[in-house]
């Protein structure tokens, strides 16, 4: 399961089916945060590369700081 960080808030990554061959990715910080959930759409097949090219992106755009896949 992917992880990402926001500064050293651990977020949760969430990989959603979507219409088609479409997929949401959220990365979700905790509730006491104060921080907003972050999501990126995509299509692909493969969820695994969907998701590290929506972190990426994420990480590229400076929304989060890194992530491991």
């Amino acid at each position: 399961m992917a992880r990402a960080f926001i500064g050293e808030t651990e977020c949760q990554v969430n990989v959603d089916k979507d219409l088609g061959d479409s997929w949401a990715v959220s990365v979700v910080p905790p509730a006491n945060r104060g921080l907003a959930t972050l999501v990126v759409k995509l299509q692909g097949e493969d969820p695994e590369k969907v998701a590290k090219g929506a972190l990426e992106i994420l990480q590229k755009s400076g929304k989060i700081d890194r992530f491991e896949a």
